[in-house]
């Protein structure tokens, strides 16, 4: 059986090095509506931080940051650029304690993951976070799951999602949807972006616990 996730990382490996010279996807509003629902100073991760382009933009907004990737080239190149605080992880298996996080950042991460993979790893974003805690998923729009050519490089695998499908997903990881919109593709890109902000269903108040309503999130801009 091929192991989409080990295949796709071996891709990252080889072309970490051309990866990290891409210009970024744009995410100011991704990125202060995240700071924003997180809290100044929070603890949080860049759960497939690749290069550390955003790893490093969090920490710059004032959170403090850990960045996580499977691909050790992909942390190599984040190093060299200066990003702080790098652990090779699989994000199937956190290397946090539960309730450890105050946000888990997941920018074009989870899609690299078959989509039966997707309903255990949510369960584990929301296992390390805080009460309240915050997560962020980009996600390409779509249906299905492909292998897509890397050049020389190999081939990665994705899986693409509709919002309604990511949402449901959501709720039944006992996430509360506070926010979203859809992006469109950057440069390049046939597939538009999911943006999902949602927290952990239930919020510590003065020592009890109270559920949060949420807003519906809006499926495009």
């Amino acid at each position: 059986m091929v192991d989409e996730v080990e295949r796709t990382i071996h891709t990252y490996n080889r072309m970490a090095a051309r990866y990290a010279t891409h210009p970024v996807y744009p995410l100011e509003r991704e990125l202060d509506r995240f700071v924003a629902l997180v809290g100044a100073g929070g603890r949080v991760a860049d759960v497939g931080c690749g290069p550390g382009q955003y790893a490093r933009a969090l920490a710059a907004r004032g959170l403090q940051v850990v960045g996580l990737d499977l691909s050790a080239g992909m942390l190599a190149q984040a190093a060299a650029a200066g990003t702080r605080c790098l652990v090779q992880a699989d994000m199937r298996r956190l290397p946090f304690p539960s309730h450890a996080l105050d946000g888990c950042f997941v920018c074009a991460s989870l899609l690299h993951l078959p989509r039966a993979e997707a309903p255990a790893t949510l369960a584990e974003f929301h296992r390390v976070l805080q009460p309240g805690g915050v997560l962020y998923l980009a996600l390409k729009e779509g249906t299905g799951e492909e292998w897509v050519d890397a050049g020389e490089a190999g081939e990665r695998f994705f899986t693409y999602y509709q919002p309604s499908e990511i949402d449901r997903l959501l709720r039944e990881a006992d996430f509360i949807l506070v926010d979203g919109w859809i992006s469109p593709p950057g440069p390049g890109q046939r597939h538009r972006w999911i943006n999902r902000f949602a927290r952990t269903a239930r919020l510590r108040r003065h020592g009890s616990s109270t559920s949060q309503p949420s807003p519906r999130p809006q499926s495009a801009n």
